[in-house]
């Protein structure tokens, strides 16, 4: 049949198919200069399967299902075709940057260091791929370098630079005593120090990292990134960490970290070796996963900034506790035994468990010092009352189990009894933060916890050698814990007197390990001001007489983790401190003890009576609020978080701080009582504190605001 254009020019038996597709006419005026007149030979040979057009190149993409459907299969996590290392300039600039990789012999003395005192910390890198990447890496002939450049090494092969960059910068922090001369060919001027070295290490990483991009990524990168994360909270660059965490969790999602479906998966096809090797991959990354999880809700926790993941939709499989074998290619995954030794993931996934609740309590600070249901504070506080009773025995702090306290795997074990303890107390704190102010019974909890966490920090502390004194562990504990018992005894003096020594006591050991790590800890020498300052007004709070028992009339300082020690077996529970009451709280025996931690809190909120003349809360007579004080204006403290961000410091001398209320404060309607200048002196022969003010950007509503008003004089 005839086709209606042959018809409409009566050409009907001209007419006549042809087979193939029709091809368009070329463009007469300028064929060889269009791009759009091409053969369908030039169409096919363009390269569109290789653009990604934005998309990720995980398999639950857009992108990914177009390939499955056109029988391409998947790529390997990190792995991307496109990738252009052939570049001149890129080659080059690749070849430049791992030169600055010292000699092997450097590099393995410097791995065995991290391996030894770093990594059983968190437990991220697998010892045995790290030693296989580096005998692989050494064994890349030169002119691949020098012709191919990084595209012709495996994703992982080709990050493996970054990574050991960022391990050696880990390990010049931690030299052992009496190895330093080893290193000492490795610096290039006269007055460079090891930490300076350190951080041309950390950058060449990081140079490594930006090269490459973010289209050719590997599990070896979010390692680097991670790595070059825990270098800078070390360092004291707590805000750069944190945002190198959130760097490292867009990466690590990027490859599929967070998804069981990303998972190398054994196939049919594939010899024994090859199915182990893919299970054991897939436990690394899931452990890797955790381990920024972790890093994402306490350092969320600790400076009060956002957590990078919603956790809420977060459902991911654990890793299995067993023991990291040399060879994963032919050791099967055995669950740890409760008879078989701890190792370092035993107590990854034991921090995880601990620091899960963080997701809960983050949430419910979100509803401000009034929650609608206080009955979720109590359910939360029960949940961290159990956790701290499961607490597996090698870990604990009291009464622990040693039988493997002298195995050469197991030396880090004591490390750990001071620190995770720690950990569930600062949940205990910062679950009743937000209520500190308006809750008596949150005032008694987070303070039972804040000394719990010194005498962890003590504990930790006496175990430590010099050169571990940047760990931030030991800062952040000390920190966090001394400014909450400070805030509660400055604004309620009256409560809680029988501990007054015990608090003494922590306080002046703390500002005494501040001023020793000062000179290796670049945080605690930021913090030592505040420290100073604040103790000032502690003590003037409270008066320098200090008339209660000693700590050896009352049970002492605490070495069992649990911080307040008593021994009154009729001791009340916390519910009978839903009123802070200056007449029974001089008694000591009015005051629970931590021996009776498991009752549960008061569901009441014990709110603070209003404060002035008529209800003094202050040590002193004529140290006062205004009449019209909120205390529930007053914003949760985070005193991390305002050194990293807010530049909080303390500058002594000055002519003395105001001491009329500032009408801006929101607690405060603008009535003008001031505080009497007629505070309590020292003792006779004592030295007067000169006046420190705190500065920093800090706002109106904040507890520095508020103590900038108190005299020091």
């Amino acid at each position: 049949m005839p086709c209606t254009n042959c018809v409409s020019r009566n050409k009907e038996s001209a007419c006549h198919y042809e087979t193939g597709t029709p091809l368009a006419k070329p463009n007469r005026k300028d064929s060889s200069h269009s791009g759009n007149d091409r053969s369908p030979e030039s169409i096919e040979s363009i390269p569109i399967k290789n653009a990604d057009f934005g998309y990720s190149s995980n398999s639950v993409s857009t992108l990914g299902i177009l390939r499955k459907i056109e029988g391409e299969g998947e790529l390997l996590p990190g792995m991307n075709e496109n990738f252009d290392g052939g570049n001149f300039g890129m080659r080059e600039r690749y070849k430049t940057l791992v030169r600055l990789l010292p000699a092997r012999t450097y590099v393995e003395k410097l791995a065995d260091i991290y391996f030894r005192d770093i990594n059983w910390q968190y437990f991220s890198i697998d010892e045995p791929v790290f030693r296989s990447l580096m005998e692989q890496w050494y064994s890349v002939p030169f002119n691949v370098l020098t012709t191919s450049g990084p595209q012709a090494l495996d994703p992982m092969l080709r990050a493996f630079p970054a990574l050991m960059f960022q391990v050696l910068a880990s390990s010049l922090l931690y030299l052992p005593e009496g190895t330093e001369e080893m290193f000492e060919s490795l610096k290039y001027t006269n007055n460079m120090t090891f930490e300076d070295l350190a951080f041309d290490y950390s950058e060449s990483g990081v140079s490594i990292l930006s090269l490459l991009g973010k289209r050719q990524m590997s599990i070896i990168t979010v390692l680097a990134g991670w790595v070059r994360a825990a270098f800078l909270k070390y360092t004291g660059m707590v805000t750069e960490a944190w945002h190198q965490v959130g760097t490292s969790i867009r990466d690590a999602q990027e490859i599929g970290l967070h998804r069981d479906q990303m998972d190398p998966q054994p196939s049919p096809e594939d010899s024994t070796e090859e199915a182990l090797e893919k299970m054991w991959m897939a436990q690394s990354r899931r452990r890797v996963w955790m381990t920024l999880l972790g890093w994402d809700l306490h350092t969320g926790a600790v400076l009060g900034r956002p957590t990078s993941v919603d956790y809420r939709l977060v459902n991911r499989t654990p890793p299995v506790d067993s023991i990291i074998p040399k060879d994963r290619r032919k050791s099967p995954i055995i669950q740890r035994g409760e008879n078989d030794p701890p190792t370092p993931l035993t107590r990854v996934m034991w921090s995880w468990e601990v620091m899960k609740p963080l997701r809960e309590i983050l949430d419910l600070e979100k509803e401000g010092p009034f929650p609608k249901d206080f009955s979720k504070v109590e359910k939360i506080h029960k949940e961290l009352l159990d956790l701290q009773a499961r607490t597996p025995p090698p870990f604990r702090l009291e009464n622990p189990d040693t039988r493997f306290d002298n195995l050469p795997e197991c030396q880090w074990l004591p490390f750990v009894r001071p620190t995770l303890p720690q950990l569930l107390s600062f949940n205990i704190m910062a679950l009743h933060r937000p209520y500190v102010f308006t809750r008596a019974t949150s005032r008694y909890e987070a303070l039972k916890a804040s000394i719990d966490m010194l005498e962890a920090q003590k504990l930790y502390y006496s175990i430590l050698k010099p050169q571990q004194h940047k760990t931030f562990t030991l800062f952040f504990g000390t920190f966090d814990a001394i400014i909450m018992i400070a805030s509660i005894y400055i604004l309620f003096p009256k409560e809680h007197p029988e501990l007054l020594p015990t608090v003494r006591q922590h306080f002046e050991w703390a500002i005494e390990r501040f001023e020793t790590m000062a000179i290796r800890n670049r945080l605690a020498k930021a913090a030592l001001g505040v420290l100073h300052a604040i103790y000032i007004r502690f003590k003037k709070a409270v008066g320098f007489g200090f008339t209660t028992k000693s700590i050896g009339e009352i049970g002492g300082s605490s070495t069992t983790g649990c911080g307040l020690s008593g021994g009154s077996s009729d001791m009340q529970t916390p519910n009978s401190l839903s009123e802070p009451n200056s007449q029974n709280q001089s008694n000591p025996s009015t005051i629970p003890t931590t021996t009776e931690r498991g009752g549960s809190v008061s569901s009441g909120t014990g709110l603070t009576p209003a404060s002035g003349t008529d209800n003094n809360m202050f040590a002193n007579a004529d140290w006062s609020f205004p009449t019209d004080f909120d205390f529930s204006s007053i914003m949760p403290m985070y005193p991390l978080g305002d050194i990293a961000y807010n530049d909080l410091t303390a500058i002594p001398g000055g002519e003395g701080p105001s001491t009329t209320w500032t009408e801006t404060f929101p607690g405060t309607a603008g009535v003008g009582s001031g505080l009497s200048t007629n505070i309590p002196t020292g003792s006779v022969g004592e030295e007067q504190p000169s006046t420190w003010q705190f500065g920093g950007e800090f706002g109106n509503d904040t507890l520095w605001n508020i103590l900038n008003q108190f005299p020091t004089y």
